[in-house]
């Protein structure tokens, strides 16, 4: 079984500024990282991995220093890393990405299963992984909490549905998200980083996809920022209970009667 993870590099410091001309995310001078639900669905890759055996590899969509990602991925467990990148890609809206990384999956390698994160903190528009299951003519499920079981042409998997755990089977191939925070993930250890920074990267361009400018990056955009709003945080504030366990128990009904009124 051959299993892709597509990844993405996101700010992972609150102190994120907005350009007011692009409406995209300041990324210059912040902590990048890997989105925290790619996160989830590279663990639950590996976890696979560990069970039949499969090869991982992993993908990312960017610039030069979203490498780091892809190191991280390998120091995680994954076999190999993949980043596609071009000055022709940049600026595309979501769809551009998924016809990005369709293009780049079939380019590689034929594979069986494709994991995504469920969404990505910057964005948060859950689309990539349901578009490339399209464009990739894929069974597809989002928001997997879970694989229990995969076998050589299905797997099946469990995601919440209106409050109830259900559970699916699929043919393969299949594209998947994963829900954020649906199991541990793995933290590599420093000897592990170090080891995965010697590795050598695969690097994808258009030279190799063959792609139309005109359909990928800011040209192919059929989607358009024209504004972005900062939301007041309003968030609830706590307060320190002190003095014995009556005591506390009494400013607790005040509180209580006070939220009543």
């Amino acid at each position: 079984m051959r299993i892709a993870v597509c990844v993405k590099q996101v700010p992972v410091s609150e102190q994120v500024k907005m350009d007011p001309v692009t409406h995209s995310l300041i990324r210059n001078n912040i902590e990048m990282g890997m989105n925290a639900a790619d996160c989830n669905a590279l663990t639950e890759a590996i976890r696979l991995k560990k069970q039949t055996g499969c090869s991982i590899d992993v993908f990312t969509m960017g610039g030069y220093e979203a490498r780091s990602v892809l190191f991280t991925a390998l120091a995680m467990g994954a076999d190999e890393g993949y980043l596609v990148t071009d000055r022709q890609f940049a600026g595309g809206d979501t769809l551009g990405t998924a016809k990005v990384l369709a293009e780049a999956l079939k380019h590689t390698e034929k594979y069986d299963l494709i994991l995504c994160g469920c969404f990505s903190s910057d964005g948060a528009t859950g689309q990539v992984g349901p578009m490339i299951a399209q464009l990739m003519e894929a069974a597809s499920v989002t928001e997997v909490k879970k694989i229990p079981k995969v076998e050589e042409a299905c797997l099946e998997v469990c995601k919440t549905w209106q409050g109830k755990l259900v559970h699916l089977e699929l043919k393969l191939p299949a594209v998947i998200t994963i829900s954020l925070g649906c199991n541990t993930p793995i933290l590599p250890t420093l000897r592990n980083q170090m080891k995965a920074k010697k590795r050598t990267l695969h690097e994808i361009t258009n030279d190799a996809l063959h792609m139309d400018s005109d359909a990928v990056g800011l040209s192919g955009a059929k989607s358009l920022v024209t504004e972005t709003l900062w939301i007041e945080k309003t968030g609830k504030h706590s307060h320190m209970l002190t003095g014995t366990a009556e005591e506390i128990a009494d400013q607790i009904l005040d509180l209580v009667e006070e939220a009543k009124h």
